[in-house]
């Protein structure tokens, strides 16, 4: 028979174990694997928990964390290469980043797709992100343009509906772009912060756009007026908030690879793409003339 010392002990061990199980379904865990293992940090920093892992073969993890924002710091050496700061992850969350990638210019980190169990959407350096399995299969949606590419044959796109991510668009070959009213727009014009509707199919974490509907100030070229969804300058265009989310912080220029998903090309008002056509000739022959 135990006595009452031994049954103190036990219970004590067993209120430990439900403490720690009941513990991990309150944490976080941070998975992560680099695009370019041989350029990968060293160490991974979290700030908040003041706890640091190696990278190893490319990767790394983090456990336990607590719930709530959590910035990261690359470290190679004694150099910090890179900040990825993850806005609020709930109580639960299992957060995988795969394919990280500093931009040179801002020093954010952004990875090209993220997996993520216990939360449907995470804010990375200000980018709203989920899994691709989040993005409608037939995409109709308004919102704002967050970035463009120089081209204008992709943007970064944030839907009203904040259920939905950020969304990465691709101007299709056979995308048509128009005002409100129906009549042929010239992307050219698109700027940060314009309204845009796209309707479109999503495609390996894209949407192909095939109708752009242009707000009718960007479709006279009007100066962009600030919008409370505008982003940085150096807001991304490929790696994929409620009014109430702060706006975007400093992310990468660069343009996704998607030209063998859908080669994209810019439409003109007369629905031919640019550099093609009778349009563009009779201009330089007539200002040849004049010359």
């Amino acid at each position: 028979m135990l006595d009452g010392h031994t049954m103190r002990q036990i219970a004590l061990i067993s209120l430990l174990g439900l403490a720690a199980c009941g513990g991990g379904a309150d944490r976080v865990s941070i998975r992560g694997d680099f695009a370019d293992s041989a350029s990968a940090p060293t160490l991974v920093r979290a700030v908040e928990a003041a706890r640091e892992v190696e990278v190893k073969g490319g990767a790394f993890e983090l456990r336990d964390l607590a719930a709530g924002p959590a910035t990261l710091r690359l470290v190679r050496g004694a150099d910090t290469t890179g900040i990825l700061a993850l806005d609020n992850a709930p109580a639960g969350a299992a957060v995988v980043l795969h394919g990280l990638r500093t931009d040179a210019r801002s020093g954010r980190v952004f990875p090209r797709a993220v997996e993520l169990t216990g939360a449907d959407l995470l804010v990375v350096n200000g980018v709203r992100m989920a899994g691709d399995a989040r993005i409608p299969a037939e995409v109709d949606a308004h919102g704002a343009v967050l970035a463009l590419a120089e081209e204008r044959d992709a943007f970064l796109f944030r839907p009203d509906d904040a259920s939905l991510p950020d969304l990465r668009v691709v101007v299709g070959l056979g995308a048509e772009a128009v005002t409100p009213d129906g009549d042929p727009a010239d992307l050219a014009v698109l700027a940060r912060g314009d309204s845009v509707r796209v309707k479109g199919r999503a495609d390996r974490g894209f949407v192909v756009a095939e109708r752009l509907t242009l707000s009718r100030r960007a479709a006279l070229g009007a100066a962009p007026a600030p919008t409370a969804t505008e982003a940085p300058e150096s807001a991304p265009i490929s790696p994929a908030a409620s009014s109430s989310e702060p706006a975007a912080a400093p992310v990468p220029r660069v343009a996704p690879r998607v030209r063998a998903v859908a080669p994209a090309r810019v439409l003109r008002g007369n629905g031919r793409a640019r550099g093609h056509g009778g349009g563009g000739g009779r201009g330089g022959r007539k200002g040849k003339g004049k010359g």
